[in-house]
């Protein structure tokens, strides 16, 4: 599917659930791939994506939420591994957040890369 019909709501709204959470998550879903095909083809696709970088704003919010929630997560989460001995949930959550934090990372790295690449 082409990455331009994605960012039409009613067709979202026609995908199935599994597919609507990961376009909810992958904050790189709507970019095109400026890596290949012609010359011409790729200054097209970097332009679109430069001109696309505001999508990244509420990716990034949102891993931040998540990577936040998960963090915060973690305290409580020791307290009952202490009384119930499951010492793999509060490693699980540590390890989501990080997780989370670099997605956070990755979407913060390319919101500002595709900021610099605009050309005068």
């Amino acid at each position: 599917m082409d990455v331009e019909q994605l960012l039409r709501r009613e067709l979202r709204a026609g995908l199935p659930l599994r597919r609507q959470l990961l376009l909810y998550l992958d904050p790189f879903a709507f970019f095109k791939d400026a890596s290949r095909g012609t010359a011409l083809v790729r200054a097209s696709n970097l332009s679109y994506n430069e001109n696309m970088r505001w999508l990244l704003v509420p990716y990034l919010r949102r891993w931040l939420f998540i990577a936040a929630t998960l963090f915060l997560a973690i305290a409580p989460a020791e307290a009952m591994a202490a009384e119930a001995s499951l010492v793999i949930v509060p490693a699980a959550l540590a390890v989501a957040f990080c997780i989370a934090a670099t997605v956070a990372f990755c979407i913060a790295t390319a919101w500002l890369l595709l900021g610099m690449s605009k050309r005068p």
